[in-house]
Formats: structure tokens, C-alpha cells, sequence
């Protein structure tokens, strides 16, 4: 009789750990589809960084392609200020010129 308690309380305790590793053999298989699913979606957040990585370095070099031709677009602009404020002050100092003259 106590082998038979013995082996009912054996097969009760052989059922109860038989449910938790097929538990625990469920919950690993969902932890496994959840792995691959973060190994996909860190997958495409690298693409995303490496694209965003590389708009950032073209607008970087773009940037400093617009500012050196608007540097030069500048250094041009001031240059034809300056011949045109020499030209006008050639120009305000020949109509100067002859009422000086006429008056002497």
C-alpha cells in the first residue's frame, strides 16, 4: 500500500513537472519569435541610422558647397561695388571738373 501512495505521489509529481517544461517549452518557443522580431526591427533601425547617416554627410557636403560659391558670389559682389563707387566718383569728379574750370 505506501508503494502505491509512494508511486501515485511520484506520478502526480512527474505530471506537475511535465506541465511546467511544456510551459516553459511554449514560453521559449515565443521568446525565440520575439528574438528573431528584435533581431529584424534592429535590422532595419541600423538601415535607417546608416541612411540617415549618409543624407546627413551629403547635406553636410552640399552645405559647404553652397557656401563656398556664396563666398565667391559675395567676394564678386563686393568687387563690382567697388568699381562701381569708383566709377561714380570718377563720374561726380569730371561734372565737377568743368564748373571748376568755368568758374576760373
Amino acid at each position: 500500500m505506501m508503494s502505491s501512495l509512494a508511486d501515485i505521489g511520484l506520478f502526480l509529481a512527474l505530471v506537475v513537472t511535465s506541465i511546467c517544461v511544456i510551459s516553459m517549452y511554449i514560453k521559449l518557443t515565443r521568446l525565440q519569435a520575439y528574438n528573431v522580431e528584435y533581431k529584424h526591427v534592429l535590422s532595419q533601425t541600423t538601415e535607417a541610422l546608416n541612411a540617415a547617416s549618409l543624407a546627413m554627410q551629403t547635406v553636410n557636403a552640399d552645405g559647404k558647397e553652397t557656401l563656398t560659391k556664396l563666398n565667391e558670389s559675395i567676394k564678386e559682389a563686393r568687387s563690382l561695388i567697388l568699381d562701381l563707387q569708383m566709377m561714380n566718383q570718377q563720374r561726380v569728379g569730371d561734372e565737377r571738373s568743368p564748373i571748376s574750370s568755368d568758374a576760373g
